[in-house]
């Protein structure tokens, strides 16, 4: 049961059922099939209870009876909002929203309400704080296309809206084949081992861009398969933008045409030449192929870590804001004359003074060898952000250097989005919006398989935005009391099954405290290293079961923080990025100073009792496991 997640609510203290005897009436089968997913959730069968709902009615659009409902009882709060929506339990159960997506919403928020099939009767209104709620991910592998539906319904489920999904090279090309046989072979190579892509980034003396080659399982789909794809989220009413990376991260369009490069003695080239005709002739068919696929409303269009501009002989002696903008406004136009829109990352508008501290944005950077000599000077791309297209929407990923970043942005009236975005490392996200902030979108930078995104604390994430989303009054001292909350929530969302059944749980910690690390450009999660060893469970027949624990998935440390300080080098929060990683799999329970790991399994033997469990240890630098209890539950 998912609590706090209503903006305006009062429930009754007495409620009813929603058993298979509950009529679904008016809305999509996907509508309906969320309700009755819910039943099966719950193990509903209630078939003898006097106290069930006759019916669920989907009601498209707000009638005056609900309007003046909701008036009436939270005061004039109802806006127009296509996110919105309202349930009003009484006799039935009458969900009422301007769109399918809150339609959507809606019924999600049945499951999320409801204990064992149980709801209170009442009146609910949700209506969210701001428009945009994104999460930014790659294209997944070809195995991993039904894995990906299962995330987007997660999304839906927690009342995301948008899906931002760069493309790059994991896209078929039907005009240009040779742009997928070069990513399939640059991805290949900068996948031999973990690592190899920051070794590669970091190897030369110029600034290189990051190298995502996870995107699309370091390969490509056909579009037929990114065309699935994108139908499941739309038909859940999601936005979708492909972000095709132009100007920079052009790896995937150079492994083929290293005559377009902007640095002619990169071996991995990442920036096209700008003043090049040929340049916008291979990304013009690029788009055109992505724009006729994703049909979309918005197309991301990247232009983030540009560190390569003004090099080449056609470029060099040019003002390189110019440059930018010059490239920014022939892509925009090319968009704008097909309807759609235009976003991008916004750091290179940014003027940042120069600072060490803020080497990626837009101001003047020259880089010294370790001997003091210049090795490049990245010029100024700042002075762009005044001659820009102002409809260009900008995705801002700065937020955690100062909130005068913002307002750079802001006060140029550009439509701005936190990007990169977590949660609880932002200070000030109430005052932000109301300065005119339009959202923020939670980033994946790997691969879009689970244990990448729990360890990249992507579904911690995911839950904790969904409150600043869509909760009025956060404050950042609630962090301790909303992780434990988001970590409750997440537990009951990955392990409903096994909850719902005969399982086994285990209550444990480690000694070790392992440095967080990211798993993204080229690092990967390594199994041996993660693997502590497993239990030994023996029951009273004598029959045994095997339970590996992983680290970082299973288990995490004894000593772990709870709270949020103030980073030395940004303005912003940090936290403990080892507790959170476990989240989903794992339930976080404190104790004093010390937490603890709850872990479930279904039971093969319900019928059996428990004679005793052994930890056999396989790595000899995983510090101690310590077991603090095991018991079955739900048994037969």
């Amino acid at each position: 049961m998912m609590n706090k997640l209503n903006r305006y609510e009062r429930l009754r203290e007495d409620g009813a059922f929603l058993t298979n005897s509950t009529i679904i009436e008016g809305g999509s089968e996907l509508l309906s099939r969320i309700v009755q997913d819910s039943l099966v959730r719950n193990n509903l069968v209630h078939e003898s209870d006097s106290t069930i709902f006759t019916a669920v009615r989907f009601i498209g659009g707000m009638d005056e009876e609900i309007t003046g409902k909701i008036n009436e009882t939270f005061g004039i709060v109802l806006e127009s909002n296509k996110d919105g929506y309202a349930i009003d339990a009484g006799e039935e159960v009458c969900i009422y929203a301007e769109s399918m997506r809150g339609l959507l919403y809606g019924a999600y928020s049945l499951q999320q309400m409801s204990e064992q099939g149980y709801l209170k009767k009442g009146l609910i209104y949700n209506v969210p704080l701001c428009s945009f709620r994104g999460l930014k991910v790659y294209l997944p592998a070809a195995e991993d296309m039904e894995y990906f539906k299962s995330f987007i319904d997660m999304a839906c489920y927690y009342r995301y809206n948008t899906i931002v999904v760069e493309v790059g090279g994991a896209m078929e090309y039907k005009r240009h084949p040779e742009i997928n046989e070069g990513w399939k072979e640059y991805c290949d190579e900068m996948r031999e081992y973990s690592g190899k892509g920051k070794d590669v980034q970091n190897r030369y003396t110029w600034e290189k861009n990051s190298i995502h080659c996870e995107n699309g399982g370091g390969d490509w789909l056909p579009q037929h398969s990114v065309k699935e794809l994108i139908d499941y989220c739309t038909a859940r009413g999601l936005d979708v933008i492909p972000e095709v990376p132009s100007l920079s991260h052009c790896d995937y369009l150079l492994t083929r045409h290293p005559e377009l490069a902007e640095r002619q003695d990169d071996p991995y080239p990442d920036t096209y030449c700008p003043s090049n005709p040929a340049s916008y002739e291979l990304l013009f068919d690029v788009l055109d192929e992505i724009v006729d696929v994703f049909r979309p409303q918005t197309v991301h269009v990247g232009h983030d870590e540009l560190y390569t501009i003004a090099v080449c002989e056609a470029c060099r002696g040019k003002d390189a804001a110019a440059l930018y903008r010059e490239d920014l406004t022939k892509i925009n136009q090319f968009l704008v004359d097909k309807g759609i829109r235009t976003m991008i990352w916004g750091e290179k508008l940014l003027n940042s003074g120069g600072s060490s501290v803020h080497a990626y944005a837009g101001a003047q950077r020259i880089i010294l060898s370790q001997d003091g000599y210049v090795e490049q000077v990245i010029p100024a791309t700042y002075p762009a952000i005044d001659m820009i297209p102002k409809d260009i929407q900008i995705m801002h990923w700065y937020w955690f250097f100062g909130k005068h970043f913002d307002e750079q942005l802001l006060e140029r009236n550009l439509y701005t989005v936190y990007g990169n975005f977590e949660g609880p490392g932002i200070p000030g996200w109430t005052p932000r919006l109301a300065k005119g902030i339009q959202g923020a979108s939670i980033s994946n930078w790997s691969a879009l398989k689970e244990n990448y995104l729990q360890r990249n604390g992507i579904f911690f994430n995911i839950v904790y935005g969904n409150r600043m989303f869509w909760q009025e009054n956060y404050d950042e001292s609630l962090y301790p009391k909303l992780a434990e909350e988001v970590f409750e929530e997440l537990f009951r969302y990955k392990n409903h099954s096994v909850l719902a059944g005969p399982h086994i749980e285990i209550t444990h910690a480690s000694t070790l405290y392992r440095e967080f690390e990211w798993f993204f450009d080229g690092r990967f999660i390594d199994p041996l290293l993660d693997f502590l060893g497993e239990y030994e469970i023996t029951f009273d027949d004598g029959e045994t079961l095997r339970v590996p624990v992983n680290y970082g998935t299973d288990i995490s440390s004894l000593e772990c923080s709870w709270g949020l300080k103030l980073s030395q080098r940004f303005d912003s929060y940090e936290f403990d990025r080892t507790l959170i990683q476990v989240s989903g799999s794992a339930l976080p329970v404190r104790n004093g100073n010390q937490t603890w790991y709850k872990i479930v399994l279904a039971n093969p033997f319900p019928d059996k009792g428990l004679n005793g469990i052994t930890f056999i240890p396989q790595n000899e630098k995983s510090g101690q496991v310590l077991l603090r209890q095991i018991q079955l539950k739900n048994r037969e």
